[in-house]
């Protein structure tokens, strides 16, 4: 990724208290530009009183609220409409930070911190003073989906890689034990072939369950 994921979402620290993160961290240089994620409404602006330092919050079409926080400069104004990777300001250090890093929050359209981890890589691919406008369209690439209905597309995406991963553990495993077992018979245990057997049957069932067959 590039930049460095500095804070986990729900991580405990000293530094909040040990309170549950309501975001993740990115560790962005001082002063890097940083960009709307999605289409929307700009809906609030930290002036760096409180703890998340100075900041905005985008509220999108479906309710969802994306929070930016411990920034040098905020570029946007309440009720400013912005678009995806349109400039909103400045990555810094202010408020209870440690160390420069852009803080990144996501709120579902309930007003419930959600985890906004599946987003990190697409907030810093449009984050940095070295991301031009083609590199935005190229990005974009959200064929106008709302903020909520791309991140549980990569969700989607994520459990279907998982899906297919344990698919093919199991399948293999079947065959391979299928293998070692008439490898035992052969070499004169009795209840080898049985047991292959079996393992045989079951991996037959797994890919009629699958939709191999």
């Amino acid at each position: 990724m590039k930049f460095r994921l500095s804070g986990e979402y729900g991580e405990l620290s000293p530094v909040r208290n040990w309170e549950p993160h309501s975001g993740i961290d990115l560790a962005i240089p001082e002063n890097s530009t940083l960009r709307s994620i999605g289409e929307g409404v700009i809906d609030k602006v930290f002036t760096g009183e409180g703890p998340i330092g100075k900041g905005l919050s985008i509220q999108f079409p479906d309710g969802s609220r994306a929070i930016y926080g411990h920034m040098n400069e905020v570029k946007a104004k309440v009720g400013e409409q912005v678009n995806f990777g349109e400039v909103i300001g400045l990555s810094g250090n202010t408020g209870n930070s440690t160390g420069a890093h852009l803080h990144f929050g996501l709120k579902s359209p309930e007003g419930q911190f959600t985890d906004p981890t599946p987003l990190a890589e697409q907030l810093a691919n449009i984050s940095g003073n070295d991301v031009h406008q083609g590199m935005i369209s190229k990005l974009m690439g959200w064929g106008g989906e709302t903020l909520r209905e791309k991140t549980a597309d990569m969700a989607t995406e994520i459990a279907l890689g998982i899906g297919d991963a344990l698919k093919d553990l199991l399948l293999g495993t079947t065959l391979v034990g299928a293998a070692v077992l008439i490898i035992l018979k052969v070499a004169g245990w009795k209840d080898g072939g049985r047991w292959a057997g079996v393992l045989i049957v079951a991996n037959v069932l797994l890919k009629y369950l699958f939709g191999g067959v």
